[in-house]
Formats: C-alpha cells, sequence, structure tokens
C-alpha cells in the first residue's frame, strides 16, 4: 500500500486479499488506528478511514487519530458540514465523497449477503447428507440381516428333510432286509437329490442376499449421483456470486479511475 500522497492508494478488496493481518495491523499503526481489534475487514475500513481524514487535514497539522471505540458494525453518522453550502468545490467533493461510502456500503453488504447464503446452504446439504448417509446404512443393515435370516432358514428345512428322510429310510431298511441292494440304489439317488435341493436351496438363498445388494448398490449409485449433481449446483451458484461481486467490484474501480478522475479533471481545468 502506498502513502496518501502518491498517485494510487490500495483499495478495499487489495487490502483484505493481499495483506496478512500483521500487514494491515503496522499499516493500522502506521496511520494512528490504535484499536487493532476486530476482523481483517474492519482492520482495513479503520485504514481507509485514517487515510482519508489524513488526507483531509493540512500536511503540517496531522495528528494521530484518537483512540478509537472497538470495532462494531453499525451505520456511520453523517458528518455535518459547516458552510459548505450547495454549490462550489467542498459541496461537490463531500457528494463525491458520500457516492464513494455509498458505493463502498453496497458492496460490502453484497458480500456479506452471499456469504450468509453460502454458508446457509452449506449448512443444509451437511445435515441432508448425514440424515441420507444414516438412511443407507440401516437400509443396508436391514438387506442383509434378511438375506442372512433367509439362507438360514433355507438351510434349516433342508436339514429337517433330510432327517425326514434318513428316518424314513432306516425304518424301510428295517422292514426290507431282502431290498438291501434297491434300498442302497434308492439311497445313492436320494442323495443326490438331496445334495441337489441343498444346492438349489443355497443358491436361492445366494441369489436373494446378492439380489438386495445389487438393490443397495443401485440406491447408493443413485444417490451419489444426486449429491454430485446438488454440489455442482451449490458450485455453479457460488461462481454466479463471485462473478456479480467481481463485476459490481470493477465498476467501482472503473468509477474511481475513470468517471471521479475526469469529472474532477472537468471541474476545475474544464
Amino acid at each position: 500500500m502506498e502513502d496518501f500522497g502518491d498517485t494510487r492508494e490500495e483499495t478495499f478488496d487489495e487490502l483484505v486479499t493481499k495483506h496478512t493481518r500483521r500487514e494491515l495491523e503496522e499499516l493500522a499503526l502506521k496511520y494512528g488506528v490504535e484499536n487493532l481489534g476486530g476482523t481483517k475487514s474492519q482492520l482495513a475500513d479503520a485504514i481507509l478511514e485514517a487515510i482519508k481524514k489524513q488526507k483531509n487535514q493540512p500536511k503540517a497539522a496531522m495528528q494521530p487519530r484518537p483512540k478509537e471505540a472497538p470495532m462494531v458494525e453499525k451505520p456511520k453518522p453523517t458528518a455535518k458540514l459547516v458552510g459548505i453550502g450547495k454549490m462550489g468545490v467542498m459541496a461537490k467533493s463531500a457528494a463525491i465523497n458520500s457516492k464513494t461510502a455509498q458505493l463502498h456500503k453496497a458492496g460490502t453488504e453484497i458480500r456479506e449477503q452471499g456469504i450468509r447464503e453460502m454458508n446457509k446452504g452449506v449448512k443444509e446439504f451437511q445435515s441432508a447428507r448425514d440424515w441420507m448417509s444414516r438412511e443407507m446404512h440401516s437400509e443396508a443393515r436391514k438387506m442383509i440381516e434378511d438375506g442372512q435370516q433367509r439362507f438360514q432358514l433355507g438351510q434349516a428345512e433342508f436339514r429337517r428333510s433330510l432327517n425326514a428322510q434318513i428316518k424314513e429310510n432306516q425304518e424301510a431298511e428295517a422292514k426290507f432286509n431282502s431290498g438291501v441292494r434297491a434300498i442302497r440304489s434308492s439311497q445313492e439317488t436320494m442323495s443326490r437329490d438331496f445334495q441337489k435341493a441343498g444346492r438349489n436351496i443355497r443358491e436361492e438363498g445366494y441369489r436373494n442376499l446378492q439380489n438386495g445388494l445389487n438393490r443397495f448398490r443401485s440406491n447408493l449409485d443413485a444417490q451419489i449421483k444426486e449429491n454430485h449433481e446438488a454440489i455442482s449446483r451449490l458450485n455453479s451458484g457460488a461462481r454466479e456470486l463471485q462473478g456479480r461481486a467481481a463485476s459490481f467490484h470493477n465498476e467501482i474501480h472503473r468509477y474511481q479511475e475513470q468517471d471521479l478522475k475526469g469529472y474532477i479533471r472537468d471541474f476545475y481545468y474544464g
């Protein structure tokens, strides 16, 4: 940042973005700001205000600023100008300063409103994400428990069928000792059928479990896609706010660098 006697001063945005807090505090002390509390934005406002006051005073009569009250966002009282009138250089200078202060205040309010809206959107998104995560974990647990229960029921049914058939075979063997060969052949056939039935039951249980997992993955992928779209919309909104703030900043800079200087030049030399 240059001294107030130089041709160019840093703007509010340049003070906040290009300097650390320590550098701002050093600048504040240089221009007589004794209250170094508050945010970087408040400290930058205090520095610009001190420079403005020093430029309005005769250089030989510059005094350090009195100690300020803690920086609190509140409307600044309108200074009463004595003996300025409605015409002349002082009146026009006061009008220019008033317009600049209004533009600066409007820019600050736009930035703060954008930050509040973005923070609100982020909090709502985080809350929805946490709720959705809990719901997905609950549904996944239910699906897995249901698949395990179905598989266990299938195994129990197979054991009952097998035990009943074994008992029946034992009774048949006791009754038909003469048909041992036929019974053995029948047992081998039934054993294969039992094995086949057991495989079918296990495969059915596995398919049910796999279908449940597939549905869970499908729901999860859909939710992830929805989250990505929501994040994309948030990013788009943030870029739009940044674009509006940059456009407003460029308009203020253009007004200060072109219209304001041209107005002063035309007033004095035109």
